[in-house]
């Protein structure tokens, strides 16, 4: 075993078996600054059975799973509660691929997922996520989503937090900007032949609303449960706001209620049985 894994495994087993009645968060801290001297590297790690990441420990996310193997428990049980083999799945801002893994096991070999990431850097770990997991059910898309097919520019933020790439500059900090293809997730759909969807997942730091106008025909016609984030501070890079949102999704017919966690919201249609 390498050293790098012979520290991790140590670390990952210190943060789950804490014994300690206080500073429960120093495993990850220990984590952090092995990381940061080089004794964490990238490593493939197997989060459930079957599913591998190749995860990089300087990222906040990344570093989560290697050391907690879950990210986002609330999210987690969502999809995997939602989802039945067959169904679609689409995951808006997939990053390195955490939420897609899970949804393509649930819906099996029957069902599908649209996984649709803008980042180039992240979109190459979500290419050998899904290979090395060996997922035929996986459809991957290099854009972002949005209410135009006009390109647009995406500020990538620091190895820290990548998941955090933002349209919006300021929400990614001010990171180096790119250009990437735009798409609306009506289009996408359409052109992959996608007529119904059962779950959308949507985290785009702060152009959920632009998402959300891109998507009439699947609101209209598929009614799917949508999860989303609405944290004022990111919308508002874009013009928008949480009630702008709730306004839009008032006049489909969705309702809508607090997941907690990272400030995920679910929205179901009114209409569902």
């Amino acid at each position: 075993m390498s050293l790098s894994r012979l520290a991790l495994a140590s670390i990952r087993l210190a943060t789950r078996r804490w014994p300690l009645p206080f500073a429960h968060g120093l495993p990850a801290h220990v984590g952090a600054f092995a990381t940061k001297i080089g004794l964490l590297r990238a490593e493939w790690y197997e989060f459930q059975p079957g599913l591998w990441m190749r995860l990089n420990a300087r990222d906040m996310i990344q570093q989560t799973i290697l050391l907690e193997g879950i990210w986002d428990p609330a999210l987690t049980g969502l999809i995997e509660a939602s989802l039945d083999p067959g169904d679609v799945f689409i995951d808006v801002g997939a990053h390195v691929g955490y939420f897609t893994l899970l949804a393509a096991r649930r819906v099996t070999e029957t069902g599908t997922v649209l996984s649709i990431e803008p980042n180039p850097a992240a979109l190459d770990q979500l290419h050998q996520n899904v290979d090395r997991s060996g997922l035929k059910n996986v459809l991957v898309a290099h854009s972002a989503c949005g209410d135009s097919d006009e390109p647009v520019r995406l500020y990538l933020h620091t190895e820290s937090n990548s998941s955090m790439a933002s349209l919006s500059a300021a929400n990614a900090t001010g990171g180096v900007g790119v250009d990437v293809a735009c798409a609306t997730l009506d289009d996408l759909c359409a052109d992959r032949r996608i007529t119904r969807v059962r779950l959308v997942k949507i985290d785009v730091e702060g152009a959920e609303l632009s998402v959300l106008r891109g998507m009439d025909r699947i609101l209209r016609e598929m009614r799917p449960i949508i999860v989303l984030e609405l944290e004022p501070r990111l919308l508002a890079a874009f013009g928008a706001s949480p009630d702008a949102i709730l306004a839009l999704l008032e006049v489909y017919g969705y309702r809508v209620a607090s997941l907690g966690g990272h400030s995920n919201y679910v929205c179901r249609p009114t209409d569902a049985p």
